[in-house]
C-alpha cells in the first residue's frame, strides 16, 4: 500500500492544477494508494486585516469527494488553520506540521512519501522524518519576499533539496538551477485532454459578446495589474476581459480591476474550465517578465493549446519562444493592441447556440496528464523504495561569535556547505563584520548579542561568554562545533562533533592573546580571578563531546596538553579562488609592479608590525597588508610610504589582491595556515614563520619558504629568498588542491554519518 501525504499551493476544488491531476491519475493508477491532501491553511486574521472579510477557520479534515474509477475513502482532504503570522507566532509552520501528523494518524496513514511543493513543507519533514518527495513548481527564491521571509526560504528549500529522497521540477530552467546541488527528474506540466473532446456549452456567467479569458491564480506574483486593466479599458468597446480563478487580492487592487472593466468570476469548478476556454475569443496571459515568472512551466500553456483559441501573452517562460500555433507575443505596451488585433470579428456562439459545432476543433497535439502520471509513479516508488530519510541526522551548527572575517568564520561556511540546512547557533552576531554569506542562514543568538558593543567588541563579553554559551540548547541530532574555546559547552540532546580552531587561547596562551600591553590590562586582571572557574568549565565542555577533531598538527597537540583528548587532524578548507575580482581602487597604482601581502587580523600576535618594519628597511618593495583589528590604529600612526593598509575588503577585491601579489607573508603564531593556501590557490607563494600551523599548509621550496623567528631581519632575509627562488604557478596550486572545500565537506558529512549510527557511549 502507498500512502501519501501532499502539501499543496492550492485548494483541491479550485483551479486544477498539478496536483489534482496527478493524485487523481495516481489513485486510478494504483488501487492500494491512500492520499491525504493538505490544502493551504485558513488565515483568519489575515483575511481581517487584508481582504477584509469575515475570518472563518480551516474546514479541517473530511473525506475527498468521488472520484471516477477511484474508491471512496481513498482521497483525503485537510484544511489547517493558521490562527496568527510568523512575526507573531514563530511557531506556526511546526503547529501547522503537527496538524498534518494527527490527521495522518486519524485516517490511518502509515508511514508515508511526503509530498511537497511549498518550501515551507520542511517544517513537516522535520517533524516527521517521512521519506519525501520535493515537487518544485516555482522557484519561491526568485518570488519577491521580505528580506526574512527570502531568509527562511532558502533555508527551508536547503534542508528539503538535502533530505528528500527524490526532486522533480516541472520546467528546463528549474532543472538547470535545482540540479547544481542533486540530481532532479523532469517532468513538465500537461493537460487532461478528454476534458477538452468532450460536447462544451457556454458557461452561463460569461458576458455576452466577445471575451478576452484569463483563467488561472490572479496573483501579484505573476500577473501584472495594471496591464490587466490597460487592456480591459482599450477593449472596452469590443470586448471584455474576465478572470476565472482564485483571486487573493487586496482590495484595493480589486477594486482597480472592476473600475477598469474586469469581470472577476473567482474559481469555477474543474470539470468546467475547458467550457470557459473553448468558448472564449481571445486567451490572455498578462503575465509580469521577472526571474520568478520565467522559471514556470506554466500550465495555461497546454490548457490553451488544447482549447484551440488565439493567445496573446507577454514574453514569459512557456510562451515567449513555444512556437504554439495561434499564439501572439507581445511587449506589455503593445499587449492590449495586440489582444485586439487577434480578436475575431464575429464572436464565439454568435449563432446563438454556443455549441461545440460552432468550436474549432481541439488541438491534440498537447501532452496529456496520463503520460505525466506514469512519471510521477515511478519516482514515487522511487521514494516508497528509498532509504528512510529519518536514518539521516538533523544538524545544527554551533560557533564562538559571528563579529568578524577570519578563517574561523570560513570554516563555519564550509560546514554550511556540508550542511546548508542547518541552523548556527552563536553567542554574537553582527552581519556588518562578518561575512554577508552568512545573511542566508537562520542565526540564533544568545541574550547577550541585544547589546550592540558587545557585538561590535566581543571581548568586551569575555567573562560572559561561558554562560551565554550554555544557553544556547541546539535541537539537532548532530550539533557541528567550530571551537576556540566557547562553543564546545553548547547544550544539546543531540551528539556533538567539536571541530578545534585551538584551545581557548586566553587561559593556555594568555600572554599571546593579550600581547605585551594587554598584560598589564584589566583584562588580564579579571583571567586572573575567573582562571579556575572557566578552566573547569573549558575542560568540562571539551570532554562531553562524542568526537574531537583540530584543524592541524600544533593544535591537536594542545589539544592532548589542554583536555587529555586525542583529536583527529581535519585540514580547513580554503574557498576563496573561482569568482569574480573586483578592483581595490586605493591599489590601482600598484598592480602592475606587484607587492607582497599581509592577510591577518591586527592583533599583537600576529606580529603584523614586524613585516612592516621590515618593509621599512626595504624602500624600493611594496607591501600592502589587508585587515582590522584592535591594533590598525596603531599600526598606521607612521605607516612607512611602501606600505598600505587596506581594511572591510570583500572576497572579490581580496581575489583581486591576491592574483597580484608576488609573494604573501606570514609572520603570525598561528593554529592553522589558511592564507598560505588561499595565496596558493591563486599559484603565490608564501614567506611563513616556521611554527604553528603553517608547518602543514606550506611545502618549504614548493608553495613558499620558512622563515625561524618573527623579526625584521628575519622577513628581510626569507624576501630576498623568495625573489631568488624559482616558483612554479602550477605547482603551488596543486598544493592548495589537495585543501579543498569538496574533501572538507565530505569529511564532515562521513564523521556525522558515523556518529549518528554509533551507539551513546555515555
Amino acid at each position: 500500500m502507498t500512502d501519501i501525504v501532499v502539501l499543496s499551493l492550492e485548494a483541491w476544488d479550485q483551479v486544477w492544477r498539478r496536483n489534482q491531476h496527478l493524485v487523481a491519475g495516481l489513485l486510478r493508477a494504483d488501487p492500494t494508494a491512500r492520499v491525504l491532501f493538505v490544502e493551504p491553511a485558513a488565515d483568519p486574521l489575515y483575511a481581517v486585516l487584508r481582504d477584509r472579510v469575515v475570518p472563518r477557520r480551516g474546514v479541517g479534515l473530511r473525506l475527498g469527494p468521488v472520484l471516477p474509477e477511484v474508491d471512496a475513502g481513498r482521497l483525503w482532504l485537510l484544511q489547517p488553520t493558521k490562527w496568527l503570522p510568523r512575526v507573531m507566532d514563530s511557531q506556526v509552520d511546526a503547529r501547522l506540521a503537527r496538524a498534518v501528523v494527527s490527521a495522518a494518524r486519524t485516517v490511518g496513514l502509515q508511514d508515508p512519501v511526503l509530498w511537497v511543493n511549498d518550501p515551507a513543507g520542511a517544517a513537516t519533514l522535520r517533524a516527521t522524518g517521512w521519506r519525501a518527495l520535493y515537487d518544485i513548481t516555482d522557484d519561491w527564491l526568485l518570488a519577491d519576499r521580505t528580506p526574512a521571509e527570502h531568509a527562511r526560504l532558502v533555508d527551508d528549500e536547503a534542508l528539503l533539496l538535502h533530505r528528500a529522497a527524490e526532486v522533480v521540477v516541472c520546467s528546463p530552467t528549474l532543472a538547470a538551477t535545482k540540479s547544481s546541488s542533486r540530481p532532479v527528474h523532469l517532468v513538465p506540466n500537461a493537460v487532461d485532454l478528454a476534458a477538452y473532446q468532450r460536447d462544451s456549452r457556454r458557461p452561463s456567467d460569461l458576458p455576452a459578446g466577445s471575451v478576452a479569458l484569463y483563467v488561472g491564480t490572479v496573483h501579484t506574483d505573476r500577473m501584472d495589474l495594471p496591464l490587466l486593466a490597460r487592456t480591459a479599458i482599450a477593449l472596452a468597446e469590443r470586448a471584455t476581459v474576465v478572470c476565472v480563478g482564485p483571486a487573493p487580492l487586496a482590495p484595493t487592487d480589486r477594486e482597480r480591476l472592476v473600475a477598469a472593466g474586469v469581470v472577476v468570476l473567482g474559481p469555477r469548478p474543474a470539470e468546467t474550465i475547458p467550457d470557459y476556454l473553448r468558448h472564449a475569443d481571445v486567451l490572455l496571459v498578462p503575465h509580469l517578465v521577472t526571474p520568478f515568472t520565467q522559471s514556470l512551466d506554466p500550465i495555461k500553456r497546454y490548457e490553451y493549446r488544447a482549447a484551440a483559441r488565439p493567445v496573446v501573452a507577454t514574453a514569459v517562460a512557456g510562451f515567449a519562444d513555444s512556437g504554439m500555433p495561434r499564439l501572439t507575443v507581445a511587449a506589455a505596451a503593445d499587449f492590449p493592441a495586440a489582444v485586439l488585433a487577434a480578436l475575431p470579428s464575429c464572436p464565439v456562439g454568435a449563432d446563438g447556440l454556443g455549441s461545440r459545432a460552432a468550436l474549432p476543433p481541439v488541438d491534440t497535439a498537447v501532452p496529456d496528464w496520463s503520460e505525466r502520471v506514469g512519471q510521477i509513479r515511478e519516482i514515487v516508488n522511487l521514494v516508497v523504495g528509498s532509504r528512510d530519510s529519518r536514518a539521516r541526522p538533523t544538524v545544527a551548527i554551533a560557533h564562538d561569535y559571528l563579529t568578524q572575517r577570519g578563517g574561523a568564520e570560513r570554516v563555519v561556511l564550509a560546514m554550511r556547505a556540508a550542511f546548508p540546512e542547518a541552523t548556527v547557533y552563536t553567542t554574537l552576531y553582527d552581519p556588518a563584520g562578518t561575512y554577508p554569506e552568512f545573511a542566508d542562514a537562520t542565526v540564533v543568538t544568545s541574550p547577550l548579542n541585544r547589546i550592540a558593543v558587545l557585538r561590535r567588541n566581543h571581548r568586551l563579553a569575555l567573562p560572559l561568554l561561558a554562560w551565554a554559551t550554555g544557553r544556547l540548547r541546539p535541537d539537532a541530532d548532530v550539533v557541528l562545533v567550530s571551537s576556540s574555546g566557547w562553543a564546545h559547552g553548547v547544550r544539546t540532546t543531540g551528539r556533538r562533533i567539536v571541530y578545534c580552531h585551538n584551545p581557548a587561547r586566553w587561559l593556555y596562551q594568555t600572554d599571546d592573546y593579550l600581547g605585551p600591553e594587554g598584560r598589564r590590562s584589566a583584562t588580564k586582571a579579571a583571567l586572573v580571578v575567573l582562571r579556575p572557574w572557566l578552566t573547569r568549565w573549558d575542560r568540562r565542555a571539551a570532554r562531553s563531546a562524542d568526537r574531537y577533531l583540530a584543524n592541524s598538527r600544533v593544535v591537536r597537540d594542545r589539544v592532548r596538553a589542554a583536555y587529555g583528548i586525542d583529536a583527529t587532524v581535519l585540514p580547513a578548507p580554503h574557498a576563496i579562488a573561482g569568482g569574480d575580482e573586483h578592483e581595490v581602487a586605493a591599489l590601482t597604482d600598484w598592480a602592475d609592479a606587484g607587492f607582497h601581502l599581509v592577510v591577518s587580523r591586527l592583533l599583537p600576535y600576529k606580529n603584523v608590525e614586524v613585516v612592516v618594519a621590515a618593509f621599512a628597511g626595504m624602500p624600493s618593495r611594496r607591501l600592502v597588508v589587508v585587515g582590522d583589528g584592535p591594533g590598525r590604529a596603531g599600526l598606521v600612526r607612521d605607516l612607512p610610504t611602501n606600505v598600505r593598509v587596506v581594511s572591510g575588503v570583500s572576497d572579490a577585491e581580496l581575489r583581486w589582491i591576491y592574483a597580484r601579489a608576488r609573494a604573501l607573508v606570514a609572520p603570525s603564531l598561528e593554529d592553522y595556515g589558511l592564507t598560505p593556501l588561499e595565496a596558493a590557490s591563486f599559484g603565490v607563494p608564501t614567506l611563513a614563520l616556521e611554527a604553528g600551523g603553517y608547518l602543514d599548509t606550506v611545502a618549504p621550496g614548493r608553495s613558499g619558504l620558512f622563515f625561524a623567528e618573527p623579526t625584521p631581519a628575519a622577513v628581510t632575509a626569507a624576501v630576498e629568498a623568495g625573489e631568488r627562488h624559482t616558483w612554479s604557478p602550477e605547482v603551488i596550486r596543486a598544493h592548495a588542491a589537495r585543501f579543498s572545500q569538496e574533501e572538507f565537506v565530505a569529511a564532515l558529512r562521513r564523521y556525522v554519518a558515523e556518529l549518528a549510527e554509533e551507539p551513546r557511549s555515555r
